[in-house]
């Protein structure tokens, strides 16, 4: 009996063209990030369950809509892994240099984030012999949620929840071998960014301010999209999108009551007292590695809560904040 692990496994991703939902692209060079893995993987059919008079076991059985879920695991570096913010953002701007960054979106502001859904299609490849391979192409397939998330003494890890309409062919290719150490379409001689790489600046209401305090922090991107289906397909023929939820958390040691008077300050002024500076930028997270960096601005900030840990004999105290925002813009520089 053989049994697979990661070593034989593989997966890659492209961006299907614009009205072309489900579809195929030609090429498939993408890879998530470094150390990336697998966390959820399913596929289900609506089963319908039929029953018929004079009996209590089921008599038919009928299926409806395709639907499946993708999860996965990486670590960002200062590559290519940052193309996974096209899918919540379209087309990427600039060329990646230091003048004019890659940036989802151009512009930062409300209104700036595109209505509609960028697809892709996942391929998930197990090599099962020297010359076989299984092969699975997930079409159709929508980013609900994409997350960043790093601490002390982590990297900057991300993570990618994935909802896919349409897999027609579990296929077994009869040559060739998986490339994904090698794959020509991936710069595979990118750093992993840490903890140490970043600087975490909050707005005092005229610039934002490095926080060396900060222990850990958190950004999830959620489209809250949704799969479209039709009569004569139980595969989805489309996605369409909902309200885009920008939504983290970051937790830093006590040492004034600058955060707290924001939550207190909110309701005090209807619900419209921001935490932003003068130029609109609440928060600011910055990771960089010698000239590389992705740079996250997040503007129009409401904080959700405060809470405070530690208050006890010899612990450091911390506050942690959970808050909101209504617009961000990522910049990347990989030159």
């Amino acid at each position: 009996m053989v049994i697979y692990t990661g070593g034989s496994a593989a997966v890659t991703y492209d961006y299907e063209t614009a009205g072309s939902y489900g579809t195929t692209p030609s090429t498939m060079t993408n890879i998530f990030g470094l150390n990336q893995k697998v966390t959820g993987f399913s596929l289900s059919n609506q089963q319908l369950t039929f029953n018929k008079l004079g009996q209590v076991e089921a008599t038919k059985f009928a299926y409806g809509q395709q639907a499946g879920s993708l999860s996965v695991g990486f670590v960002f570096d200062d590559s290519d892994s940052h193309k996974i913010f096209e899918s919540l953002y379209g087309t990427v701007s600039g060329s990646g240099s230091s003048g004019t960054p890659y940036k989802y979106p151009a512009n930062l502001g409300e209104g700036n984030a595109p209505t509609t859904v960028t697809s892709l299609t996942t391929q998930v490849q197990l090599q099962t012999g020297a010359s076989n391979k299984m092969v699975r192409t997930l079409n159709g397939c929508v980013v609900n949620s994409l997350s960043l998330a790093t601490s002390i003494g982590e990297p900057l890890n991300g993570s990618v929840d994935m909802t896919f309409g349409k897999e027609s062919t579990a296929a077994v290719g009869s040559s060739g071998t998986i490339t994904q150490q090698n794959d020509a379409g991936y710069d595979q001689s990118g750093e992993p960014y840490t903890f140490a790489h970043g600087d975490f600046k909050v707005s005092n209401g005229t610039s934002p301010q490095s926080v060396a305090e900060i222990q850990e922090c958190e950004i999830t991107f959620a489209q809250n999209s949704e799969l479209l289906y039709g009569l004569n397909s139980n595969s989805a023929v489309d996605t369409y999108r909902r309200t885009f939820d920008i939504t983290g958390r970051f937790k830093t040691a006590w040492i004034n009551s600058d955060l707290i008077q924001y939550v207190i300050d909110q309701v005090r002024g209807n619900g419209q007292e921001l935490l932003d500076a003068s130029g609109g930028v609440g928060i600011e997270l910055t990771f960089t590695n010698g000239t590389k960096s992705i740079k996250l601005e997040l503007d129009g900030l409401s904080i959700a809560d405060h809470n405070v840990s530690g208050i006890e004999p010899v612990e450091p105290i911390f506050e942690e904040i959970n808050w909101k925002i209504k617009t961000a813009r990522i910049s990347v520089v990989t030159a």
